[in-house]
């Protein structure tokens, strides 16, 4: 427990996330949180640039860093590089999980308990997706492609192959070929589910993305512990 304590102090001090971002977060929480008190019922609106901005602080980037010598410290010191992998990718979410579980409590506080967007089950799978497969995508590629890729993808679908993409989320039953559009249209685009409670078929519609996320993960953890990091000067 030590050691892993030790690399969550590692990464708070070389931090994955600039402060930039994280000063992006506190104004981003903050303009939330104004909106929400003006009106709870446009919280799941005021989340959205919470989430996208997630996207991109998940999309840290390991390779790059340790192969500039950042993380030499630890990849020499004898820590185990599964727990590296993880608690770099717990330090690169950990700012934007802060923010949501803020407003998410500021929303309940100020509705008096009766608005639970932001801690609906589709809130929940959005935050989820958004603060992993950026970060597993980008893993061994420069900070922020999986935020960049993911917001081309989406954008390319939105105008090639369906301007529905981003109309309002639905499922109307359980039938695979009826599932495949909205498993698709999650995956590139997860904000569409924020504020939803997700019934039974639209939560087997999420399956598929969230567990392609978690397949992602375990990859890129497994890539960061067997991997070789030269440093670019030995390249």
């Amino acid at each position: 427990m030590g050691d892993v304590w030790y690399l969550f102090r590692f990464f708070r001090v070389v931090s994955p996330v600039s402060s930039m971002m994280t000063g992006t977060f506190v104004v981003l929480t903050v303009t939330a949180a104004i909106a929400i008190g003006a009106d709870p019922g446009r919280s799941s609106n005021a989340l959205l640039p919470v989430l996208v901005l997630q996207s991109f602080a998940a999309s840290s980037g390991f390779a790059l860093p340790a192969r500039r010598g950042h993380y030499d410290l630890l990849l020499t010191r004898g820590n185990d590089r599964l727990w590296i992998a993880l608690a770099h990718w717990a330090t690169s979410i950990a700012t934007g999980l802060a923010s949501w579980l803020v407003l998410a409590v500021f929303e309940r506080v100020v509705s008096g308990g009766a608005s639970d967007h932001l801690s609906a089950s589709g809130t929940c799978a959005a935050l989820f997706l958004v603060s992993t497969l950026p970060w597993a995508v980008t893993v061994a590629l420069p900070r922020f492609s999986g935020g960049i890729g993911w917001m081309l993808v989406a954008v390319t679908s939105a105008t090639t192959l369906s301007g529905h993409i981003f109309a309002p989320w639905t499922v109307s039953s359980t039938r695979i070929e009826e599932l495949a559009w909205p498993a698709w249209s999650f995956l590139i685009y997860p904000l569409g589910t924020v504020g939803r409670h997700l019934d039974g078929a639209e939560m087997i519609a999420v399956s598929p993305a969230l567990a392609f996320a978690v397949a992602m993960l375990v990859v890129a953890c497994r890539w960061v512990a067997g991997r070789d990091v030269p440093l670019e000067a030995a390249q």
